[in-house]
């Protein structure tokens, strides 16, 4: 059915619940497994001390993607899972996407928190992109308290 799997991942305990289904699903179904994680070029909320054109900033930001596609590789590896890793530059659900075309994937996984009133139009924003440019079918996985 699915022969490259790829889930977005972040560090959130939402994207965690993400990566713990899809290696669930990869294993399952003995398919490869892209984790993939993007860090933002203008981060949504941006704050000065966040500016990712400072070369200290950038280099605190890729180290801590290091660490959230390494924890999440840690965990498809001690599953017996085979998987590769992407880390990209930009916005987050375009490169989502562009990382899905580029390496044939045939599902995107991602995770959600459950959001009420307002403030759900701009958390869903993101998941809500991706759902309508994807290549192909995204599973949206919620945290479940």
């Amino acid at each position: 059915m699915f022969q490259k799997i790829m889930v977005a991942t972040g560090g959130s305990p939402w994207s965690g619940n993400a990566v713990a289904t899809a290696i669930r699903l990869a294993n399952s179904m003995q398919e490869e497994l892209l984790i993939a994680h993007v860090l933002e070029e203008e981060p949504q909320f941006q704050a000065p001390e966040l500016d990712p054109s400072d070369p200290q900033v950038r280099e605190q930001m890729e180290a801590t993607g290091d660490a959230i596609v390494r924890q999440a590789a840690n965990q498809a590896q001690r599953a017996g899972v085979a998987y590769r890793t992407a880390i990209s530059w930009g916005g987050i659900a375009e490169e989502i996407v562009r990382t899905a075309e580029a390496e044939s994937c045939d599902l995107i996984i991602m995770g959600t928190r459950h959001i009420t009133g307002d403030k759900r139009l701009m958390t869903g924003r993101i998941c809500n992109e991706v759902i309508a440019t994807a290549p192909c079918p995204v599973l949206v996985v919620p945290l479940v308290h």
